[in-house]
């Protein structure tokens, strides 16, 4: 005989939708071992019994809508999600002046998992509910939640959390006891994520860039103390790359407090070298653009070129640690768009997210190479020196857009929750859409593609991103 029907199913994604026996394995079930797809893992007690609150609340909401609704036209419907957002959402329509729990579950169990905070997964609810925490917290889950829902009431209770988490926050920055704790360095990375979220075009993140210089300023005087439990190391990783983010995107050195807590910590700090190494190409990023003027042309291309080597060896381990399996789209059921009937499939979301990033700090340095080239005399280099680095540039940039846009589909129509994974293309489509070597199609498939994920799941970086690209060709502060 089956349980009952009106328990919520404790199974994984891929097994409730295909209705079949799931083992509730870790880290994944054996049937979507089996089958080689993502399992995405289970849901908790909590979520479960939200869900059943949203459910009745959503049930509640149409049986009023019925009772009420006039002969009047029908607008236009909203844009399809899938069942768990739809139904998020109803509730919220439903209790729009208490929406922060259900904000607070999306950002956790939706959008953390598959972001640069996963962490916070395992970190204790009671720490992340305290106040001033919580306020920090709720800010970018909330705007989260009325982004991809369209809700823009929720919006303006997000900007009062985070007006409150900004008060506090510098509070805590004020107090050297406070200052230098685990909570006071997430809350300046939860602001930053909602500065972030919050971000138009057209425009200096000017707060952004506040909160990242402050996080730098944290690091130096947390010492080598924060590394003493796993959460103070999640955080240094974490702060640390937006800051090297931060430095490559203006041009300037990244703070050498950075390296110098990392070579007494490295152990302790990384499981794996490649995520070091990576840091260091963005490193060496940030620094060839602010010593550009102190080195000849010719010193300043063999950096570029060094960093374009690193970045390769980063792609050659994962190739063999994570490698992706590329499947023919045409073999594939159900609508989806690809370019040039080639799409590669990934372990994980996670690992996909991984492989772009590479991917498009590459072709990054691929422009820069180019710029380095244009601005070499003849005499510098010789011909064929000249020709055998022309010749990288074309084939690597021609390589890595192709790469990241045969991704897509995998972050798309193939995702158990394309509402998370599609943001993570946002930033490589936008490069790659006003690209100089893009191809016509290629440019044309990644502007459409980011359309597609403006329109289907409300970003409005991806908007925004759209418009310029459409109206200038040019990301301008982005």
């Amino acid at each position: 005989m089956r349980g009952n029907p009106a328990t919520p199913s404790k199974a994984c994604q891929p097994c409730r939708t295909k209705r079949r026996k799931c083992d509730m394995m870790r880290p994944g079930c054996s049937q979507c071992r089996r089958a080689n797809i993502e399992c995405g893992g289970y849901r908790d007690s909590f979520s479960l019994r939200l869900r059943d609150q949203t459910s009745l609340a959503a049930r509640k909401s149409h049986e009023r809508a019925a009772k009420s609704r006039t002969a009047s036209p029908k607008t236009e419907s909203e844009p399809e999600f899938d069942e768990m957002v739809s139904i998020h959402g109803s509730f919220a329509r439903e209790l729009p002046e208490a929406p922060e729990a259900l904000a607070l579950s999306y950002f956790m169990h939706i959008y953390a998992p598959t972001a640069a905070f996963e962490y916070l997964v395992e970190v204790s609810s009671t720490f992340l509910t305290t106040q001033p925490l919580a306020d920090a917290l709720l800010a970018p889950s909330l705007l989260l939640f009325s982004q991809n829902l369209r809700l823009p009431s929720v919006q303006s209770l997000a900007q009062s959390h985070y007006a409150r988490a900004l008060r506090s926050t510098n509070s805590a920055l004020s107090c050297p006891d406070l200052a230098t704790s685990d909570s006071t360095l997430l809350a300046v990375l939860l602001l930053s994520l909602f500065e972030a979220l919050v971000f138009q075009g057209r425009k200096i993140p000017v707060n952004w860039n506040a909160h990242t210089r402050g996080a730098s300023e944290l690091l130096r005087l947390r010492g080598e103390g924060q590394f003493d439990n796993s959460l103070g190391c999640h955080l240094f990783r974490h702060a640390s790359l937006n800051i090297r983010t931060h430095c490559a995107q203006l041009g300037v050195s990244t703070p050498s407090v950075l390296c110098t807590l990392e070579t007494a910590q490295f152990e302790r700090i990384y499981t794996t070298g490649r995520t070091r190494q990576f840091g260091r190409v963005v490193d060496g990023i940030a620094n060839a653009r602010a010593n550009m003027n102190n080195l000849t042309p010719v010193e300043h291309l063999s950096k570029l070129l060094e960093l374009n080597s690193d970045l390769e060896n980063i792609l050659n381990d994962l190739q063999t640690e994570v490698p992706f399996e590329v499947i023919d789209a045409t073999g594939i059921q159900g609508s989806i768009r690809t370019y040039k009937n080639k799409v590669y499939r990934y372990v994980s979301q996670r690992i996909a997210r991984t492989w772009n990033m590479v991917r498009i700090t590459r072709l990054f340095i691929v422009q820069m190479l180019n710029y380095a080239l244009l601005s070499l005399h003849a005499l510098d280099f010789p011909s064929e020196t000249r020709a055998r680095v022309q010749e990288l540039i074309t084939v690597t940039g021609t390589e890595m857009i192709s790469d990241i846009l045969h991704s897509a589909p995998y972050s798309l129509e193939l995702s158990v929750n394309p509402i998370m994974s599609a943001r993570a293309l946002i930033y490589p489509l936008s490069g790659i859409a006003v690209f100089e070597f893009a191809s016509p199609d290629a440019a044309e498939y990644a502007l459409n593609r980011l359309e597609f994920i403006g329109r289907q799941y409300g970003f409005p970086q991806a908007i925004d991103s759209a418009n310029m690209i459409a109206q200038t060709n040019d990301l301008e502060d982005w």
